[in-house]
């Protein structure tokens, strides 16, 4: 007998998590809006909307951790804990990763249509960032089953999910046009917990392998993207090619690890990126 993903839980969190995605767009949506403070010029403006969407990350992440530690194939396993008085609680971060990308991307992206698109971003962003959590927990659910095929099933679902997010981070990114220091670091911050989630093999890799494989796709994300911050293109255009990039380093990355990496493989993805860098130069110019 299958074991059903809780949607008596899942679906009330994501339901809390959109309806203070709501209230962040009514808050931004005020042209009076006064609960904004400036660092610098080089800096994005903070507003209580940062620290909602803070809240909200914290949320989601520990109800996914919740359902995660709920299912069977954890129930018996020893899991990652916190230091020091706090060595009795169990976490798994691994499974925190998605759901606050998927707010946070999603919220980022559908933002930068606020003005042209005005009411359909709200929704949009809503709808979408529903949609995106409903299927990350579900597929979530899915990743700890026995049955190999449902696991091999809910691993593409969780890397569709991780792609587009990758694109809406790195559009946001590049729409910001921040100085080349400051567009490095958010695009390392951004790749490396995604490229943690699609390379981790289980719920406790935390090995010296891994953290190299994740520092090396931050540092090159961060240099391209700083790279591209020069060339006059559209952010869409500039999200695309970053997230191509992404795609081939983590398929060679997981060839690697599985040991099947051969010419074949790096033929094909290295005639992958090319099309797409092609294709997109063709049309910005």
């Amino acid at each position: 007998m299958k074991l059903t993903p809780r949607f008596d839980r899942i679906l009330p969190l994501i339901s809390l998590v959109v309806l203070g995605l709501m209230v962040v767009f009514l808050l931004e949506s005020n042209p009076d809006y006064p609960l904004v403070a400036r660092i610098s010029n080089d800096l994005p403006v903070i507003s209580v909307a940062w620290f909602i969407i803070a809240l909200l990350v914290i949320i989601i992440s520990t109800g996914a951790d919740l359902l995660a530690k709920a299912h069977p194939a954890l129930e018996h396993r020893e899991l990652l804990r916190l230091p020091g008085p706090l060595s009795k609680i169990e976490i798994v971060p691994l499974f925190w990763v998605l759901p606050s990308a998927v707010v946070v991307g999603s919220f980022a992206f559908f933002r930068l249509f606020q003005e042209t698109l005005q009411g359909t971003a709200f929704i949009l962003v809503l709808v979408v960032c529903g949609s995106l959590l409903t299927a990350t927990l579900v597929a979530q659910h899915y990743v700890l089953d026995r049955d190999t095929e449902v696991r091999d099933k809910a691993r593409v679902g969780l890397q569709a999910v991780a792609y587009l997010v990758a694109f809406g981070m790195f559009s946001a990114i590049a729409n910001a046009h921040y100085r080349m220091i400051f567009t490095g670091i958010l695009a390392f911050s951004a790749s490396v917990p995604l490229a943690y989630r699609l390379l981790a093999r289980n719920v406790n890799d935390h090995q010296r392998p891994l953290s190299l494989a994740l520092t090396v796709v931050g540092v090159v994300i961060a240099e391209a993207a700083a790279m591209l911050s020069f060339w006059p293109a559209p952010f869409l255009i500039v999200g695309t090619l970053l997230t191509a990039l992404f795609y081939v380093m983590m398929n060679l990355l997981h060839h690697a690890q599985a040991g099947t990496l051969d010419r074949r493989i790096g033929w094909e993805l290295g005639i992958v990126g090319a099309a797409v860098f092609v294709i997109l130069t063709a049309t910005t110019l």
